[in-house]
Formats: structure tokens, sequence, C-alpha cells
């Protein structure tokens, strides 16, 4: 029995109470090396009288492998649990000639025997308090979600094209400064080609008043661009939506703001006496970058940006004035506007401190609210119920990339890391 491999957390992926009565739990085996797994649960204070002497009375139940990779398996079960409080370890059963059991508790291992489970210190959750519980909007669990951006979509208004607008599909390879008149009226036109082709959720890129096409330099966060409309086409937009039962999410950049916004303007202007100073991480003033030629790139910049973007000056989200303007924003377009989600650009460079109060205000705003985070590798620390719900799922996309499309992976490396991927996560995030 190879014990380096036996793993289990509580409170974790590996622990998690999936519903008010229904806990999940996991264990991690090396792969082939286990033939069978029993967990033994029961509520702690839970006494029976055995031999003249007391000791817990608990429920055995056999796991089951619900998933595997290259080298473990996973193991798991659901328990339905009548208290708030629950106390649980593992008996384990090799696939030797002459098999051996042990048991697997918080302070490792353990004698399988009666004895021995009296004895060992077994894994506990001591109470279960359901505003701890991981919750996700069941609505998403069957949303297809359709991603606009919305230059691109479908030009519905002539009239607010921005100037050097090309008539559609005139190039074969459009640039990142062209513009063709894509709008919210365009997408308003085509609710109905959109209800046909069986999707319920619209994911927009960004629609708030930005210097670029694209709209992640955000200018005004609480304007729509006037490229694409106004705040009663908005609207409009929103009520038609849900009339077809479609959700609406909305794409936030809270990790930097435009260098056209007035705050950036005022502290290129002020310097380290512009009341928005302390919103940005400035190094040295005046603020100051050299060009590389590169719109999009710059050196020697002495304040942070996303990526070496220079007109994009990262903000400083520790900052009260700054959580208090973007939180705001974040309730401003759920009560006004009735979105349904937000998704998070560039959300693992924003601190979790943040994070969790833009939660509280989102779901104190509409309680079923869906917070997707931009996050391209390992999310456990985004997802444990006080910050998102969901990540956008970068390495699921990467592996049927390399698996289907490249041919890169075999089939059976493809499955195994899929696994992997969806055994980090409770089964409740995994399913929005």
């Amino acid at each position: 029995m190879e014990k380096a491999a036996i793993y289990h957390r509580p409170e974790s992926e590996y622990a998690s109470l999936y519903t008010p009565e229904e806990l999940r739990l996991r264990l991690r085996t090396k792969r082939g090396d286990i033939a069978a797994v029993d967990c033994i649960w029961g509520d702690p204070y839970d006494q029976v009288e055995r031999d003249g002497d007391y000791a817990w009375s608990y429920d055995r139940t056999p796991m089951r492998i619900i998933a595997q990779t290259d080298v473990y398996d996973y193991w798991g079960v659901t328990v339905s649990i009548a208290t708030k409080r629950v106390q649980y370890g593992f008996e384990l059963t090799d696939a030797a000639k002459e098999p051996t059991t042990i048991g697997y508790g918080d302070r490792g291992f353990f004698p399988a025997t009666p004895v021995g489970i009296k004895h060992a210190a077994m894994f506990r959750l001591p109470y279960f308090h359901d505003i701890d519980r991981i919750k996700v909007p069941e609505w998403v669990t069957h949303t297809v979600w359709y991603q606009i951006f919305p230059e691109r979509f479908a030009n519905g208004d002539p009239g607010n094209d921005p100037a050097g607008t090309l008539p559609w599909a005139s190039k074969e390879h459009p640039g990142r400064t062209d513009y063709y008149g894509g709008d919210l009226q365009g997408v308003i036109d085509h609710l109905d080609y959109l209800k046909e082709l069986g999707i319920n959720g619209i994911y927009f890129c960004p629609i708030f008043r930005a210097h670029s096409n694209h709209k992640y330099d955000t200018i005004d966060y609480l304007e729509i661009d006037p490229d694409f409309g106004d705040k009663n086409l908005f609207r409009e937009l929103v009520d038609e939506a849900h009339k077809r039962g479609i959700k609406v999410m909305l794409d936030a950049v809270f990790n930097h703001i435009g260098d056209q916004s007035y705050q950036w303007q005022d502290v290129l202007s002020k310097g380290k006496k512009s009341r928005f100073a302390n919103w940005f991480h400035v190094h040295s003033f005046p603020a100051r970058y050299e060009a590389t030629g590169d719109f999009e790139e710059a050196k020697n910049i002495t304040y942070d940006t996303f990526a070496n973007t220079p007109h994009m000056p990262k903000l400083n989200t520790a900052n009260p004035e700054v959580q208090e303007y973007l939180l705001t924003v974040a309730k401003y377009w759920i009560e006004n506007f009735d979105i349904d989600a937000w998704r998070l650009d560039v959300a693992n460079e924003v601190d979790h401190h943040f994070w969790r109060k833009f939660a509280e205000v989102c779901h104190a705003a509409k309680p079923d609210f869906y917070i997707l985070g931009e996050v391209w590798h390992s999310s456990q620390p985004w997802l444990q119920g006080d910050q998102f719900s969901a990540v956008m799922n970068y390495a699921y996309t990467a592996l049927i990339e390399d698996g289907v499309v490249k041919k890169d992976i075999t089939p059976t490396t493809m499955a195994d890391l899929l696994n992997q991927q969806q055994m980090r996560y409770a089964d409740q995030t995994s399913e929005v």
C-alpha cells in the first residue's frame, strides 16, 4: 500500500456540503493500489455501549472510484447528515494477494479495528454553517452562454458608428484598431436568432465608455459607450432578453482602468497632489513610460499596469475609496438594469479581500447572482463560496484543443488531465 499517495483535506473540495444535508467526501489513492474503501462516519457525540464501555457509534458506507488520472484514483461517497456535525475516517484495503486493511483519519493512519477506531482521531466538521457552504446559482447549471464582442456582432444603428467605420466584412483580417459599427441595437435585432440557436445566456465583452474598440480600457464604468448606444437601449436589451428566457452577463474590468479616465488624467496633471494619486500603484512621480513603437507595449513604466500596457494603469483595490467606487458600479448595473452576472477581467490580479466585499454586495442586490472570474490557472482560492461562483475554464479549453484539435496529446492523457481538473473543485462549482 502506497501510503504517501493517500490524501484527504476537510473543508475543501475533498469534503464539501453539496446541500445543507448532503455531504460529499473524496479520498485520493495511488491508481490501482487500493481495492476497496469504506467511509466511517457519524455524529461525534453519538455513543453506544460496547463490552461494558462506551464507544463512538458510526455508520459504514462503501466508496467508489469517481475519477482516475494516470497516477491517482479518486474515491467518492455522499452521506446524508441528520445532525449539523459529523466526524469521519476511512478504511482502505489494498489490492495485494494478501490484503491489508488500515484506517486513515485526521492524524494519519490507525489500525482498522474497533479498538483502533475508538482511539483514532477522525476528521471532523464540527458544525455545518450554511453561510459557509459553497452556493451557486441553480439557473447557471442549465445555461448555454453565447459570447458577444459588441463591436463585431451586428450593426443595428449606423447613426452611432464611430468615425472611420468600415463596411461590414470589408477586410479578410480585421485589425485591432478597425471599427465595423457593431452595437446594442444589432443584438436586440438578433435576439430571436440567438433564441433559436438554443442559447439562454449572453456574455458581453465590455460595453462601458472606453477609448478602444475592445473597451477593456474603461473611461467611465457608469456609462454605456456611445459607439454601442445608451442606457435606455441597454435596458431595452435586458428586458427583451429576459422575456425570451435569456440571462445577461456584463464584463467588468476592475483590475485596471483606461488612461483616458478622468482619475488617471488627474494623476498625470497633478502628480502626487492628485486626489486620485493613491488610487493607483505609482512608484515615482510624474507617472511616465518609454514608448517602444507598439501602442500596447512600453518599457520603464513608473506605475503598475496590466501586462506592459501603459494605457491600462492598475487600480489599487486595497484603497477604501477605490473599493467604494467599484462596489457602487457593481450594484448600480444590478439594481438599475437587472443584469444577472458579472464576468471579471484579470480577476487573478485583484486582491481576495476586495473580491469578498464584491461578492457580498452583488448577492445582497440579487441573491442568485452569478460571478465569473477570469483566472487562467488552478483557482481553489477564489472558489470557496465567498468570492466567485466559477472561473473561466481555460485549462479545460486548452486540454480539448491539445487533444481534439492539435492532437498533441492522446485521448487517454486528455481524459486523465480533465479528471484532474474536475477533482480540484467541489461538484457544485464544476456544474456552473
